[in-house]
């Protein structure tokens, strides 16, 4: 018996720890754990010209290193410090990208991410959509009060998807770093769970709750085939 849940206004339940088949749809995508047969989809995606811009940190050099990746991001979901999860979409199954989340401090309820976007969806509406889920995410199940993500000097397209999810420059690149002195290589960005709240009041459907593609759905069981 499937265990999908509608999660919907302030009634959501914030897990101490991702289960291990947990997923997360929205309208058009489908954020869940990273498993092996991502690295070469990944793989494919990073030799791309165009993907210099697509990797909101330091992209992997080489296959092997994707593979740490995943191996490591097994280990963090594991221990409920990290997940790090595909992004697909629902129909076709496409890679549109991929998504890591990581607690800071014992408290976990500051959390940062990393992502990145195959060049084929770079500025599209779904990268965003998938920005958006990553927020909706952290904040309703893993019970987050702030979010941060990093966004390296020069990659234009990078801070518009946030800003169009939400998030808020509070740190430009460029900026003296106070710990090193030396100017900070990316800038910095920030969404707190009261703004995240205000931005699903704006996207909410007749009724009053948050829609299918503003806040989106979550699901504990086993899926039919490893790979959705």
């Amino acid at each position: 018996m499937s265990t999908t849940s509608t999660l919907t206004s302030e009634e959501r339940r914030a897990y101490a720890q991702l289960p291990r088949y947990f997923r997360w749809f929205t309208e058009h995508c489908v954020l869940r754990q990273l498993d092996g047969a991502d690295v070469p989809r990944i793989w494919r995606a990073v030799v791309q010209p165009a993907f210099k811009q697509c990797w909101s940190g330091t992209a992997p050099r080489n296959e092997h290193e994707v593979k740490d990746l995943v191996r490591s991001g097994l280990s963090a979901w594991q221990q409920g410090t990290g997940y790090w999860m595909a992004v697909v979409k629902r129909q076709s199954h496409e890679l549109v990208g991929c998504v890591g989340m990581h607690s800071v401090g014992p408290t976990r309820t500051v959390w940062t991410i990393d992502w990145f976007t195959h060049p084929n969806f770079l500025a599209t509406p779904i990268a965003v959509e998938a920005i958006m889920a990553t927020g909706d995410l952290t904040f309703a199940a893993l019970g987050a009060q702030k979010l941060y993500a990093g966004c390296p000097a020069g990659h234009e397209v990078f801070e518009q998807m946030l800003n169009d999810a939400g998030f808020i420059e509070v740190i430009p690149a460029g900026s003296l770093d106070q710990y090193t002195h030396k100017p900070r290589a990316s800038s910095l960005f920030e969404m707190r769970r009261e703004d995240w709240k205000a931005i699903r009041r704006e996207y909410t459907d007749h009724t009053g709750a948050p829609s299918l593609a503003s806040l989106g759905t979550a699901s504990l069981h086993r899926p039919a085939l490893e790979l959705l």
